[in-house]
């Protein structure tokens, strides 16, 4: 493989897995709305902050756009939640947690309405 196949293929692994990592943490809360356990999905898709750091600093490393690091933005707000809940505690059941769960990813779609309009 060349050097410029690598490098696409890099790229493209590195701008959509912010996409998809999003994806997979909102159906892993959706899921538990439903009372099924996706610890499964949990193991191959939700990232330390350590890991997200990484992701975050390539994304402007390789000069990404506004809309690519939104995902990242959705989960480190889940994970700050995450954190939250397991050594405090919120007195929040699968139902709520799944509308602030989609609170928040409509405020980024409004975030990235925002900027495409306004830029």
């Amino acid at each position: 493989m060349d050097k410029t196949r690598k490098r696409k293929i890099f790229l493209l692994l590195t701008k959509y897995s912010s996409h998809i990592l999003g994806l997979a943490y909102a159906i892993y809360t959706l899921l538990g709305l439903f009372g099924i356990d996706g610890i499964s999905i949990g193991y191959f898709f939700t990232v330390s902050l350590f890991t997200w750091t990484n992701i975050y600093s390539a994304s402007w490393a390789l000069e990404f756009c506004y809309v690519h690091r939104l995902p990242l933005y959705y989960i480190l707000i889940d994970e700050i939640l995450l954190v939250i809940d397991t050594y405090i505690g919120i007195p929040i059941d699968w139902y709520n947690l799944l509308a602030l769960h989609l609170l928040i990813i409509a405020i980024l779609i409004f975030g990235y309405t925002y900027y495409y309009k306004h830029r």
